[in-house]
């Protein structure tokens, strides 16, 4: 790994050695101990009883002061048992490496957890236990009693002995529970800055009729005791905390919906819209499903505008399938809707957010997260896996230098958010992250933490309880907006950024991609056709970023069928409106006239022209130009063809917008031309003009003879007895 590290310092070199004697002491002093150590704290399979740690107070150690752990026991099992006592379990070395801290809550051991504690203090019993029943406990340890040695991290439990059925009594715990505790001391440390990023995520989908797949659960999640409307309420419980708000726009747009029982491409106010978005007097007591996701909306765009804001692209679109190569300009399509669809959402809710990508998992490389860019993405979120050498010990706000220009990243470190079930999440959350600062403090570690719970994390029930701002009380912690953690100024990445083995990342599919991009452009048309309403414009943007979300990889087939829905939802309104002619026209000419049907067949007025094409170069048809169709309304059109000399030509007409743009399918008819007077006038003139001549013929041919009859061969006059004899007949005699 290469790495810029930012303490490198001698007296961080001097607090490792020193670790790594601790850590050799602390095996042997487990066993050397007996004062301290009434027990072995190892870990059983067997465990009977289900325990949660619900409070540690204070957030990390000192050299004064009380200890104080409280959570609760539940007995799952179909057994009683009675005289439970719970003994705090703590090591008499602390840990100096994250790594270890890390492992220890994973996978407890006795030399890592310690022994239990034998003090009165340190015990407390918790009566009996019936099946099914929950019973509370309650440690206060004055920090006299313990044994607080060396600055580090100290992981500190509970064990519940108890007596079972059959009336035994074993010296094995049968419940446990473990978190840590920091213990910095009177030690002079640099701060360590800590950042934590809310994230308000949630699965949004709109189905066919414009609403949403499933509001029930949507609703559910921000009315009291759901997920989203803990943690808004845990953020929001110290509001001078520089947190930052991690939102999908998408989630802001479904509840405004929700909230005003209004869905469609021309929903009042929407995204687009001259008027921003204005919160509702609603009360607090609100119970419908649209008072309850007003009142949250509300809450969450004003804790937002007082802090900084991270957005994801709406809808958060699966950035490798629509912006790699094979994507093409279908793909470019969805990416330049999901970034208007973006930006106009946080315009409504007058939100100013850095974009930043959440691939699933985090599970990235260089070339997605260079592609994320396009998008308008600044900063990626990405899994440790991904990072080939980063250990704990690194910061988890790096820069790295991605496509020849930098791009910030966020190391979503799942050992900061992870629940072992031990704790309760908000509380394990505040602990793990005090550890890290701790470190980070005495030069074990980084000093720059920037802490993004898991997009699904659950503050539990119990919240309230864990005090999670109290996470900013120990004079060695910073809180900054995590803003101020990420760019230029963060430690260097130098090691590449790549999937990891066997990684399983199968992108939404290229059909999918397509179906999307139809969403988009066909939305442009209807918008044309309707007015160009820049709401409903986006209305069709946002369809396409959620068409193409990645919360489809897990179900391939059923995003693909999703996607195709949506784009033949919007592709059956321009069927609704249609241009018709006759299959067959004749005329009786070289050029003629006949009827072109426009059918508006929308409950609204359309603005619409037709154009036409023919096979023929010299064939043409005048278009129309556009103009408007009333509501359920068809009009009659007659234009003129010219044929030139063709006898037969196919034209196509197809409906336009104003702007050119095609309407539908083409339809094709046919124009013949009728040429048969032509032709009979053509031999009526040539068989006159064969009269004439045969008549001029005739007189000229009449006048030689007649010429030639009335004058002598040798000019002198004739005479009988020059020329022959003439015979002459016979008188005729009477009859007898």
């Amino acid at each position: 790994m290469t790495r810029v590290d930012d303490c490198s310092s001698r007296p961080a070199r001097r607090r490792t050695a020193w670790a790594a004697v601790a850590t050799v002491l602390a095996a042997l002093l487990v066993g050397l101990l007996p004062a301290v150590a009434a027990a072995p704290a190892h870990a059983a399979d067997s465990d009977r009883l289900s325990v949660t740690i619900d409070a540690l107070s204070p957030t990390a150690l000192g050299p004064g002061g009380t200890l104080t752990l409280s959570g609760r026991i539940t007995n799952p099992s179909s057994g009683s048992w009675s005289r439970l006592r719970v003994h705090l379990v703590m090591p008499p070395v602390p840990l100096t490496d994250q790594t270890a801290v890390d492992n220890a809550l994973a996978s407890p051991t006795p030399l890592v957890t310690g022994t239990r504690l034998t003090s009165p203090s340190a015990v407390v019993s918790a009566g009996d236990l019936a099946p099914g029943d929950t019973t509370t406990f309650r440690l206060q340890v004055p920090a006299s009693e313990l044994p607080l040695t060396t600055a580090g991290v100290f992981p500190v439990g509970v064990h519940v002995l108890a007596t079972g059925e059959d009336a035994e009594r074993s010296g094995d715990a049968v419940g446990r529970a473990y978190t840590v505790v920091p213990y910095v001391g009177e030690e002079r440390t640099a701060p360590t800055q800590v950042s934590v990023v809310w994230p308000f995520v949630a699965p949004v989908q709109r189905d066919e009729r414009s609403r949403y797949v499933d509001t029930s659960a949507l609703v559910d999640a921000v009315s009291p005791g759901g997920r989203l409307r803990r943690l808004l309420d845990l953020a929001r419980s110290e509001d001078s905390s520089p947190s930052t708000v991690l939102i999908d726009p998408a989630l802001l747009d479904a509840l405004r919906d929700i909230a005003n029982d209004s869905y469609g491409p021309v929903r009042p106010n929407g995204p687009g819209g001259a008027a921003p978005y204005a919160a509702g007097d609603v009360p607090a007591e609100a119970t419908s499903a649209a008072q309850r996701a007003r009142l949250f909306l509300d809450e969450l765009v004003a804790y937002a505008g007082r802090h900084s804001v991270w957005a994801v692209p709406y809808g958060r679109p699966d950035v490798f399938a629509i912006t790699r190569r094979a994507a093409g300009d279908p793909g470019t399509t969805v990416v330049q809707a999901a970034r208007r669809a973006t930006e106009a959402t946080l315009a409504q809710f007058g939100l100013t957010a850095r974009i930043v990508t959440w691939p699933p998992s985090g599970i990235t490389n260089g070339n997605r997260i260079n592609g994320s860019r396009r998008l308008g993405s600044t900063a990626s979120l990405v899994s440790p896996e991904v990072l080939s050498g980063w250990s704990p010990a690194d910061s988890t706000a790096l820069s790295a230098t991605i496509g020849g220009e930098q791009m910030s990243l966020v190391v979503l470190d799942p050992t900061l958010a992870q629940d072992e079930g031990s704790t309760s999440s908000t509380l394990g959350l505040r602990q793990r992250v005090a550890a890290r600062a701790a470190l980070g403090s005495l030069g074990f570690g980084s000093r720059h933490v920037v802490v993004v719970p898991d997009v699904s994390f659950d503050p539990g029930s119990e919240w309230s309880r864990a005090q999670f701002h109290d996470l900013f009380e120990p004079r060695w912690v910073r809180p900054v907006g995590a803003d101020a953690q990420v760019g230029a100024d963060s430690q260097a990445w130098r090691g590449r950024v790549r999937l990891p083995p066997k990684a399983n990342q199968r992108a939404i599919s290229q059909d999918q991609v397509q179906a999307a991009a139809r969403i988009v452009t066909n939305g442009r048309v209807v918008s044309q056709l309707l007015g160009d309403d820049e709401r409903r414009n986006i209305f069709y943007d946002q369809s396409a970023a959620l068409a193409a979300s990645q919360d489809w990889r897990s179900a391939r087939t059923r995003g693909l069928q999703h996607a195709e829905s949506q784009a033949e939802a919007v592709e059956r309104i321009l069927e609704r409106v249609s241009v018709s002619a006759s299959s067959f026209v004749t005329l009786s000419g070289s050029s003629g006239r006949f009827p072109i049907t426009i059918t508006n067949q929308l409950g609204s007025p359309v603005t619409v022209g037709a154009r036409f094409t023919s096979d023929d170069s010299a064939a043409r048809i005048d278009d129309i130009l556009p103009q408007e169709v009333g509501a359920g309304q068809s009009v009659t059109m007659t234009v003129t063809a010219d044929v030139g000399q063709a006898t037969t030509t196919t034209f196509g007409v197809s409906l336009v917008t104003t702007d050119g743009s095609t309407v539908g399918d083409e339809v094709r008819f046919t124009v013949r031309s009728s040429v048969v007077g032509r032709v009979i006038w053509v031999f009526l003139g040539l068989a006159t003009l064969l009269v004439v001549l045969a008549v001029v013929r005739r007189v000229v041919t009449g006048r030689k003879v007649e010429t030639l009859d009335d004058e002598p061969g040798d000019g002198t006059p004739e005479t009988p007895s020059e020329t022959a004899t003439v015979p002459t007949r016979p008188a005729r005699e009477p009859d007898a």
